[in-house]
């Protein structure tokens, strides 16, 4: 019961409420999407919103990124055996989000070029800059927070892609449940009033999302504090 995701799951569950406050506030845009759909007026509107929906999915680690720096300090509460407060879990996630701002922007928009370039380049910056937002050195100017994610994912290679790329595969595999639980299957002659649930169906896979990220972003994050 020593690895990562055990600590990720104690610290999850201990401070869910400003975890997932946090994540509210990380995950703002994919809410914003989703929560203000409007009902589809036609079958083109509807497969739309389903392809924003897989966007957001796919995107989603954009944000989950950028929430580590907030559950870390959480995560490496109960990782020292010392657990904080709530409200100091909660307020210093906030501290976390304004100092990751940066450091984690660098590092999403190196991974996107590197996505632009091939595909596989993208997934190991991925895999390699993941744990920016949870270094001891996030204060410190770049790129040392980048620096000390790629050392401390080095050092566990396998470990670190397995949980990593899984958070990615696990936002696609909510979309995809949601997917086949509520959309029907759509035809020219679906009346409009049959293409309601792909609204319903966006909703929820926004607050899928966001209610899914505290726990991968604590994955994450105790991917560090377990360093070798």
């Amino acid at each position: 019961m020593r690895g990562p995701v055990p600590l990720a799951l104690r610290a999850w569950l201990r401070y869910l409420v400003p975890l997932t406050l946090l994540a509210v506030i990380a995950c703002a845009p994919i809410l914003l999407v989703g929560l203000r759909a409007p009902a589809p007026l036609d079958l083109d509107q509807a497969r739309r919103q389903i392809r924003i929906a897989w966007v957001l999915a796919s995107f989603a680690w954009v944000f989950q990124l950028w929430l580590v720096a907030a559950v870390a300090p959480a995560v490496k509460s109960v990782a020292g055996a010392s657990p904080l407060s709530q409200l100091r879990a909660f307020t210093g996630g906030i501290r976390g989000l304004v100092r990751g701002a940066i450091p984690v922007g660098i590092a999403v928009i190196a991974i996107i070029l590197g996505s632009l370039a091939l595909a596989v380049p993208g997934v190991i910056l991925l895999v390699l800059l993941a744990q920016t937002g949870a270094s001891d050195l996030l204060r410190s100017p770049p790129p040392a927070p980048h620096t000390d994610s790629i050392e401390v994912a080095r050092a566990s290679w396998k470990r670190t892609a397995i949980i990593v790329i899984g958070v990615v595969l696990a936002s696609l595999a909510i979309t995809l449940a949601v997917q086949l639980a509520l959309v029907p299957h759509i035809t020219r002659k679906v009346p409009v009033a049959k293409l309601l649930p792909v609204r319903t169906y966006l909703r929820i896979v926004a607050l899928g999302l966001t209610a899914a990220s505290p726990l991968a972003a604590c994955a994450i994050a105790a991917l560090y504090r377990k360093k070798p």
